[in-house]
């Protein structure tokens, strides 16, 4: 194989695989990059073998060939080069790098050893619009379970009915629900993605300015997402995804409406005297047409702060994770935010005016003696 490239693709190439590359893996090719040379173009691969990743980019290819070469070294080589070009030249499983002012000797493993990583072979499911996609991907995407205890919660579910996409996560602690509307109907289907696989997605279209939208290929127990020149391929999790509309609340006797920036700083302020409690408690009370968010820890002491807001339906007082509330804060745009309750046992419904396609819901936690 000999080819070379523009440092710039190169380094861009890699930047897209290189969160997959482990160091801790018992098979070492899992460690390395697959490049491969075809008169088409170049491709730069990566897997873990749950996730992989595949990008093509341009170069100029002398003789076409493949090989795999480690990820770390690679990339460190080309980030820290700053020449126009790199020509890569191999001799069995041996690469020689040269650029005008640089050279490397990079040992590498035989192609053959690197897993398999399919590529779409069928008319895509469905293609959308990559900014409302990932806009609605970021706001659920805070939701999923961090343990795999229960697999089907540690991933980000996708529900395509007739002219709509809900993406949809829960921990058992709160939910993450958005909706898209899709341009014509469409097969119905159901999937739950592993959270990691959605993380590199959202990761990768955030940098693709210039994709306009992102392509999906389902099969029974994979799915691929095509970005420009880029696609990832994903196992898919088994099992059936809670029925989690049962616990949406139909109506609210309690709402209150306020400013993002307003109730951000309060239960960054509450937070920080509630990292002592077992559940990073804070304390929304309405009460007398007032509004406060308050903690307080047995060591450190207590915080209060008052809140303006609108406020209708009666007083209540209820407690609950100042982290969950700060991460669906954290995805809002600017503007008002609304707090829907009822009882101080019941889920919490948090929406924000600008985007009525999405609902977030918080289970309270238990009064603390």
């Amino acid at each position: 194989m000999k080819i070379t490239i523009l440092q710039s693709n190169f380094a861009k190439a890699l930047s897209q695989i290189s969160r997959l590359v482990g160091n801790r893996t018992t098979l070492p090719v899992l460690s390395n990059a697959l490049i491969v040379a075809e008169k088409g173009g170049i491709k730069i691969s990566a897997t873990d073998l749950e996730v992989g990743i595949t990008t093509h980019t341009t170069g100029k290819v002398e003789s076409e060939g493949k090989i795999t070469l480690p990820a770390r070294i690679l990339s460190d080589f080309i980030n820290n080069n700053k020449d126009q070009s790199v020509e890569i030249s191999t001799d069995g499983n041996i690469a020689t790098l040269k650029s005008a002012r640089f050279e490397a000797v990079i040992h590498g493993i035989s192609a053959e050893e690197f897993p398999t990583i399919p590529e779409p072979t069928a008319t895509a499911f469905v293609s959308l619009e990559k900014e409302s996609f990932l806009n609605a991907l970021k706001k659920v995407i805070i939701a999923p379970a961090l343990d795999e205890t229960r697999p089907v919660l540690a991933g980000i579910f996708l529900s395509f009915l007739d002219k709509e996409l809900i993406i949809a996560a829960t921990d058992s602690y709160r939910l993450a629900e958005s909706k898209i509307k899709l341009a014509k109907p469409i097969e119905a289907k159901k999937v739950i993605v592993p959270t990691r696989t959605m993380n590199e997605l959202a990761r990768i279209l955030g940098g693709s300015d210039a994709v306009k939208e992102v392509l999906f290929y389902i099969t029974e127990n994979q799915i691929i997402f095509k970005i420009g020149d880029t696609q990832i391929v994903s196992r898919l999790i088994e099992g059936t995804f809670p029925n989690y509309t049962q616990i949406i609340p139909s109506s609210s006797t309690i709402i209150a409406k306020t400013d993002l920036n307003e109730i951000t700083s309060a239960v960054k302020m509450s937070a920080l005297f509630a990292k002592d409690s077992a559940n990073n408690n804070v304390r929304l009370t309405i009460k007398d047409k007032g509004f406060t968010i308050s903690s307080t820890a047995t060591q450190a002491g207590s915080a209060t702060s008052m809140i303006k807001a609108e406020l209708s339906g009666g007083d209540i007082e209820i407690a609950f994770n100042a982290r969950y509330i700060l991460d669906v804060l954290s995805v809002f745009p600017s503007g008002m935010v609304t707090i829907e309750l009822n009882n101080n046992a019941s889920p919490c419904v948090i929406k924000t005016e600008k985007d009525p396609q999405f609902l977030y819901i918080i289970m309270p936690l238990k009064s603390e003696a």
